[in-house]
């Protein structure tokens, strides 16, 4: 019986869970950016998705990594791993950006040039994160673990 649930949880997970949050992850950044670009173009606000879905996606591919069970397309294809990872910081980093171009032109709590400086430095600082850690931590070193 334990077997049964944990075939028909495999089963679940990669057949529903699995392709729409590496969908999400990996096309989110590209739809996030012109979202940004969008908000700073025409002035009106976009739709961001909010830190709690983010977090729900991120715990969905922290399974993916965690269980034997689940982790075995890890292990057949290991660029997957690092691959994921870049794409799902890169995610947060626009939402987050997004988040700050949002302020501007829906709240306005903030002034457009300052929004537009918090957004780069969000960028700037996301992407100089992601530098240090493969930096650190190459892919090859990840790989061969």
């Amino acid at each position: 019986m334990k077997k049964i649930i944990r075939i028909l949880w495999a089963l679940f997970f990669y057949v529903l869970l699995f392709p729409v949050s590496i969908l999400m992850i990996v096309i989110g950044p590209l739809m996030s950016f012109t979202d940004m670009l969008d908000v700073y173009k025409l002035g009106a606000p976009r739709l961001d998705l909010g830190l709690s879905i983010i977090a729900i996606v991120g715990f969905i591919l922290f399974l993916s990594m965690k269980y034997s069970s689940l982790n075995w397309i890890y292990r057949k294809f290991p660029v997957l791993l690092p691959f994921f990872q870049m794409c799902f910081l890169s995610f947060i980093i626009m939402q987050i950006s997004l988040m700050f171009a949002n302020l501007w032109a829906d709240d306005m709590l903030i002034g457009k040039t300052v929004a537009m400086g918090l957004t780069i430095l969000t960028i700037v600082i996301g992407r100089v994160f992601l530098s240090y850690w493969y930096y650190k931590y190459p892919i090859s070193y990840k790989m061969m673990r």
